[in-house]
């Protein structure tokens, strides 16, 4: 039987494209849908995302979803489409106050540095995505986490999560397709989420570093001719915290003929997913 992956990521072509996790979102996805893995899409609903195009409608079970964020309970909503041109069904979190904005640069400002907030957005993403699966009540074999915008999520769960029988036996993957933003975490943002502040200390500003000490599986996608392994390998505290666990780096190449189907297999294959 195959596997259920729960699929999050903060780019999805065509809803969001800054960077090449969007099409590899798609693509991936896609391909594994076609292959028959159940799967299931988790991306924020930005505020450029048109609803009617993409006939988003909304979900009675994920709406008014409370979670507990900045020591106070926070309510956002789901919404549910499909990936176009597919029967993919793609989760939206609909949170206005950090996902709200037209800006299609998603991370940066206007004057092109990095939003200052980026890590308390992806900071709730990231903790509303596992409240969306309690409320879906549908348990996946894997979740799996793109980039360091989705790296909490694993951390999430082996620490805050395990007094939640639901979550027992989920497995997580870590993929890394744009290793220049390692993801700049302080004790701070930790503090937002109830996890304990002390667990950044020695990975302030590397959330990646940190999340390959809890992710059950790391591994990173060469896209568009980037050489992501040596990019990662540059990077001494990530390689260290992966080695520290027992962990190697599998990296799968997305050839300049762009066959998604062929990396989707190797991908499949190596998790064993449709078995």
């Amino acid at each position: 039987m195959s596997k259920k992956i729960y699929f999050v990521s903060t780019e999805v072509s065509p809803f969001a494209e800054v960077t090449s996790l969007s099409k590899f979102s798609n693509h991936i996805a896609s391909e594994f849908h076609a292959n028959k893995i159940d799967l299931r899409v988790f991306t924020p609903r930005y505020g450029f995302i048109s609803e009617r195009r993409y006939v988003i409608r909304e979900v009675i079970r994920l709406k008014d979803m409370e979670t507990d964020f900045k020591g106070e309970v926070v309510i956002a909503s789901g919404k549910s489409a499909f990936l176009p041109q597919t029967k993919v069904q793609v989760y939206f979190l609909d949170y206005p106050l950090y996902f709200g904005s037209k800006n299609k640069a998603l991370y940066r400002v206007p004057e092109g540095r990095y939003n200052s907030r980026n890590a308390e957005k992806y900071g709730f993403f990231s903790k509303i995505t596992m409240k969306n699966l309690l409320e879906l009540y549908w348990q996946p074999d894997y979740i799996f986490c793109n980039d360091w915008t989705t790296a909490l999520i694993p951390i999430l769960l082996k620490t805050i999560c395990t007094d939640e029988e639901f979550f027992d036996g989920i497995k997580t993957i870590l993929n890394i397709t744009n290793p220049e933003e390692m993801g700049k975490f302080e004790a701070k943002h930790l503090k937002m989420l109830g996890i304990d502040e002390s667990l950044i200390e020695g990975y302030e500003n590397n959330l990646l570093a940190l999340a390959a000490k809890y992710a059950d599986e790391v591994i990173a996608t060469s896209i568009d001719g980037r050489d992501v392994r040596k990019e990662l390998e540059q990077n001494t505290l990530f390689m260290d915290s992966l080695k520290s666990q027992g962990k190697e780096l599998k990296v799968f190449t997305v050839g300049e003929d762009e066959n998604w189907s062929s990396v989707s297999n190797d991908i499949a294959e190596h998790f064993q997913l449709n078995e």
